[in-house]
Order: structure tokens, then C-alpha cells, then sequence
């Protein structure tokens, strides 16, 4: 999993305009100030949610992800914000938000629903994430959530709230600032991360629609979609476990059909590729074991289980298989 640079680029700038120095920022998150400037950078999965537990440790403010979002525009999705830029109504607009978004993050995921007269519209973290890091995925939510309010004002020149907001994590800070920015009834602890409108609401104009600049911005990301999808299969792969089985490995056939190929087709591809599945399946369990054990938190028993071994003593093996090291001494 990954994030383009202009969705850390905010991060960063947003938590610099609250007194933090940028120059330490990005020497804690090992990257130098000029790549803020590279659009098309991708950010690993790891290095994308330490720049939120950074910048919400050096800011102090529990409610980061909120205010960021209170101040977003549509440039921090890169092209899919010049497409949105350029539909002719929000409804457009957010449709090529979920259509889209993995061009630039496959660690969050837009969806779009129709219920009679409402349109819904959901915002879900990468499960992963959520094991690893529930503080930033957390964060990143509510930027995305605040964020999606500001955009409609900036691309429609017009104030839009929904009629109801849920989150899916616990409330823990003041109430009154969540009532502040969705000016609707807020609901926590709640089955999904959503915000519901009217579909009148969403029919809402675009001031700087146009038609010809939206076919060619649609095309490029037509394009861009298609060429990640044509990536090796092992990456393929890669992702799917990351981002839709939470780390665990399933068997291979399921793998497989999620891919629209038969088993012996993704084991030959894989096999041109020089590897297999046994081989991508440990570098996974590998890279999230590691990643598991890093966290203070982390008991080797519950990171066992995690990665889907029914037994501490296996996973044991296989770490130190692995690692040449015991989870202990990590």
C-alpha cells in the first residue's frame, strides 16, 4: 500500500502551520524538503501513517485530522482533483473520487450510495491500517470526511453540509468541535464512517466545470488505473492481502478468483515472474510481523494470531526462520 506525496505534502504543511519545524518533520520521517515537491513520489504504506502519528505528536492537537481537512483542496489527490475540478456537479465529482482514488492511495478506500433520496458516502481506512495505527487511520478519516465538506464549498461556491455523520471509532474529545464542522447530528461508535446528503444537495453545479478538460483528465486516470492493474502479479498479490484479508494470508484459490484467474494461471505468472506464492506469502507475513513487533503494544501471541497462526509456537518458527532473531529479541 501507498500515498502520493501531495497527501503527505498536507499532512506536513498543515502540521508546520501550527509551529512545527519543517525541517525536523522531515528528518523524522526521512525525506528530504524538496520531495515534498515531487506529485508523483509514492510514500510507503508505513512511512504515510508515521507522518500522521508525527505530526499529531508534534502539534499536540488531538483533533488534527479534523482541522487539516477544515483547510483541504482538491490538489491533494493530484490529477483525481484536476478531474473533480472539472465535473459538472459534486455528484460527479465524488463518484471519480471512488473511481479513482487508488491512483492516489491504495490505503483509503471511497465509496458512494444511493438510498431513495440520499446519497451516502463512505470513507474507509485500510483495515490494516487500522490494526497498525488506529490513532492516524483515525485522523486520516476525519481529514478525509471534513475534507470532503470543504472541497464541495470550494468546487460549488456554496456551503454544504449533510444531514447526518457517523464515525466508526469511540468519540474521545470534545463533541462540540465535530458539531462545529459537519453542522449535523454526530454519531460515534457507529457500523460506518459516513456522511449522508440529499442527492439535491450533490446536484450542486461545479463553478469551473469543463467538458473537455473532464473527458481528458478522465482518460489519463482511465489510463493510470489500467496500467497499475496491469503491474506485476506478484504486487497484485501484494495488495490484495494488504488491503482486503487485513495481512492474513488466504489459500491460494481464493487469491486466485479475487484476481479473475485459476490457480495454475496466478502460480505460472508468478513463476515468470521468479517467485511464487510460498515466496510472496512469507515476505508478507515477514513485513507485518516486523511491523507488528515495533509496536510497543505488540504481544507475540496476539501478533500470532494477526497473521493468522493458530499457534504462538508456529509463528515463532517462522519468525525466526525469517528473521534469524526470536520475536523477543526484535
Amino acid at each position: 500500500m501507498y500515498a502520493h506525496m501531495p497527501i503527505i505534502r498536507d499532512i506536513v504543511y498543515g502540521a508546520v502551520a501550527r509551529g512545527v519545524s519543517l525541517q525536523q518533520l522531515c528528518e523524522r520521517l526521512e525525506i528530504n524538503v524538496a520531495d515534498l515537491n515531487d506529485s508523483e513520489r509514492r510514500i510507503d504504506f508505513k512511512s504515510a501513517y508515521r507522518a500522521w502519528e508525527l505530526a499529531v505528536q508534534l502539534t499536540a492537537d488531538p483533533l488534527l485530522g479534523l482541522h487539516l481537512g477544515e483547510s483541504t483542496n482538491p490538489s491533494i489527490l493530484g490529477l483525481v482533483g484536476h478531474l473533480m475540478q472539472s465535473s459538472p456537479d459534486l455528484w460527479h465529482a465524488f463518484k471519480k473520487v471512488s473511481e479513482y482514488s487508488e491512483v492516489a492511495t491504495t490505503m483509503f478506500h471511497y465509496r458512494v450510495k444511493e438510498k431513495n433520496d440520499k446519497v451516502i458516502l463512505q470513507f474507509d481506512p485500510a483495515s490494516l491500517w487500522i490494526k497498525l495505527s488506529p490513532q492516524s487511520a483515525r485522523h486520516a478519516t476525519e481529514q478525509a470526511m471534513a475534507g470532503t465538506l470543504q472541497v464541495f464549498r470550494l468546487l460549488s461556491g456554496a456551503s454544504v453540509y449533510p444531514t447526518s455523520t457517523t464515525f466508526q471509532f469511540r468519540r474521545k474529545e470534545d463533541k462540540l468541535e465535530y458539531d462545529r464542522v459537519f453542522h449535523s447530528p454526530v454519531l460515534f461508535h457507529s457500523a460506518f464512517n459516513q456522511l449522508v446528503f440529499t442527492k439535491a444537495q450533490l446536484q450542486l453545479p461545479v463553478i469551473s466545470y469543463d467538458r473537455s478538460l473532464y473527458a481528458v483528465f478522465d482518460q489519463l486516470l482511465k489510463e493510470r488505473k489500467t496500467r497499475a492493474k496491469t503491474a506485476c502479479i506478484a504486487d497484485q498479490l501484494r495488495h490484495l492481502i494488504l488491503s482486503e484479508f487485513k495481512g492474513q494470508v488466504p489459500p491460494v484459490e481464493i487469491l486466485a478468483s479475487r484476481l479473475n484467474l485459476t490457480t495454475r494461471s496466478l502460480q505460472r505468472r508468478l513463476s515468470d515472474e521468479h517467485t511464487s506464492f510460498r515466496v510472496v506469502a512469507a515476505a508478507i507475513k515477514k513485513e507485518l510481523a516486523v511491523q507488528f513487533l515495533s509496536q510497543a503494544k505488540s504481544r507475540v501471541n496476539e501478533v500470532a494470531s494477526l497473521l493468522g497462526y493458530s499457534e504462538s509456537s508456529s509463528f515463532r518458527r517462522a519468525y525466526k526462520s525469517w528473521t534469524h532473531k526470536t520475536p523477543r529479541q526484535s
